[in-house]
């Protein structure tokens, strides 16, 4: 049986290295001059806007949004790495639009009631009505 082999032990890094990336943020403002960090701030900042928008407008139901972002990365012979980034911003999908109107008997869509029509009935001509059994007689 085969012993496995043991990698060997990471090297301790200089904890007094100034050169060392200490946070994302560091590692962000490497791309584009710092440009980029100020795109993603620009974009979270419009995505938080479209939040209340939609909150405002639709309420607190499907108000949700995302900010995607990828960092690349490609080691070359000499240690190098080579790095890109991309940010990219989904904000609440706004709600369909919404109408009403009535189909009328020929299977059309139309504006006007079904229930209006019957209501231009012409009215009947009444003779008498009985207060106390609410009869109604027609007028003959």
């Amino acid at each position: 049986m085969t012993k496995r082999k043991e990698p060997p032990a990471a090297p301790t890094a200089d904890p007094h290295d100034p050169y060392k990336m200490r946070t994302l943020e560091q590692i962000l403002m490497l791309f584009d001059g710092g440009d980029f960090m100020g795109e993603v701030m620009s974009g979270h900042q419009n995505l938080m806007q479209d939040l209340l928008e939609h909150n405002a407008e639709h309420g607190p139901k499907g108000c949700n949004g995302t900010m995607t972002l990828q960092l690349s990365y490609a080691v070359g012979n000499s240690g190098d790495v080579g790095m890109g980034a991309t940010v990219s911003f989904k904000a609440p999908k706004k709600p369909p639009s919404s109408a009403g109107a009535y189909i009328n008997d020929a299977g059309e869509l139309t504006l006007y009631s079904p229930m209006m029509k019957r209501m231009h009935q012409p009215v009947r001509d009444v003779e008498a009505f009985d207060p106390v059994t609410g009869e109604i007689r027609d007028a003959d």
